[in-house]
């Protein structure tokens, strides 16, 4: 009960420094929802080694419920712009359900939740900061050149750092593969899963690509 009580401290907790940080005007729009989205990803990926997969699921459902609510009432604003347009935060939450029913190998489960993490919110950043001049659409949507690199890229770190320390029992072959395969298909997968769908299609397309390679 402490674990999972520590878990919702740790999520709420960062809702609440984003949200006094929206308010300082330190940090508004894409650069805050990211924020938020790394941080609170970032944490759910280690919840295996802390809480069994039940309450992973549970605490899920509970997310989906707060981003629920938060979408029909202006209380929390780290998604204030996209509250009628995306997707995202009620697809992160099915993420988790989703993740925490089709595994229970935890370093699958934390390499999954990296990759919508930590590839997919530093995509976003780097393609806001610096992608302007490289552009293109897709399906009506803007994307960016150097998000999409930077994606790549440290979809790459995640992969093979977390393969290559927490997962010993990989052979060598498949671990080759998925370093070199792995990334641009979940950094095709990002571009095209539009709407905010990304946030549970990348995670769910790494988990179901590392399963089938077990």
């Amino acid at each position: 009960m402490l674990s999972v009580l520590a878990c919702l401290v740790g999520m709420f907790a960062v809702l609440a420094v984003a949200e006094v940080l929206w308010r300082a005007k330190i940090l508004v729009g894409e650069y805050q929802r990211k924020f938020v989205h790394i941080l609170t990803t970032s944490f759910v990926a280690f919840w295996p080694w802390l809480i069994s997969w039940r309450q992973i699921q549970l605490l899920g459902l509970m997310m989906l419920a707060i981003v629920a609510l938060n979408h029909t009432r202006e209380t929390l604003h780290f998604s204030a712009d996209l509250r009628k347009k995306s997707l995202g935060g009620i697809t992160l939450a099915l993420a988790v359900i989703a993740c925490a029913s089709l595994t229970s190998n935890k370093i699958f489960f934390a390499v999954a939740m990296l990759n919508a993490a930590l590839a997919d919110g530093l995509a976003a950043v780097v393609g806001t900061r610096y992608g302007a001049k490289w552009e293109y659409r897709v399906f009506g949507y803007t994307k960016t050149v150097l998000g999409t690199m930077a994606f790549w890229i440290t979809s790459l770190c995640v992969i093979g750092t977390g393969l290559l320390v927490g997962y010993t029992s990989i052979s060598s072959q498949s671990y080759g593969f998925l370093i070199l395969l792995l990334p641009p298909l979940l950094a095709l997968t990002e571009n095209i899963a539009i709407n905010g769908l990304d946030n549970i299609a990348v995670p769910v397309a790494a988990l179901l690509v590392l399963k089938a390679l077990n």
